[in-house]
């Protein structure tokens, strides 16, 4: 009997150690930004999809065609109007996703280190609460 309980402990264990080991990476789509002039500032948008069952979280980005790179969303001033602001971070649920859009949370890139011309691609790095760092290619596109 006993050695029926520890084969099936570690039967557990090992389902466990695997199942962790089956954990996919958050994946980004339609990764766009607009044309942009060297020195100035650009948005970048996309959805972010996270197939896993649990929770992660968007905690920085990075490029090498900015000076620096943040997370921003779109929030009402005083006046009515609207304004940028800061977030620290922004939520992936489980099992859903997050769209980055003009007019709401998006990166936002600033001091461009050259000119983001129509049909240029660059790259950015995203760190991830729990999946680490990840590359997605950004498209310049016109805006419509």
């Amino acid at each position: 009997m006993r050695r029926y309980v520890m084969t099936g402990l570690l039967l557990v264990c090992v389902l466990l150690v695997l199942s962790g080991c089956a954990a996919k990476s958050p994946t980004a789509s339609n990764a766009f930004s607009y044309a942009c002039a060297a020195g100035g500032d650009c948005g970048v948008f996309m959805t972010i999809a996270n197939p896993n069952n649990q929770a992660d979280t968007l905690v920085a980005a990075k490029t090498d065609v900015a000076g620096r790179a943040e997370l921003h969303t779109m929030v009402k001033d005083d006046q009515g109007g609207m304004k940028m602001q800061q977030v620290q971070n922004i939520p992936l649920p489980a099992a859903g996703s997050v769209e980055l859009k003009p007019g709401s949370l998006h990166v936002m890139m600033f001091g461009l280190t050259r000119e983001l011309k129509l049909g240029d691609t660059f790259n950015v790095t995203f760190k991830y609460e729990k999946a680490g760092e990840k590359t997605v290619q950004v498209q310049v596109k016109a805006k419509n």
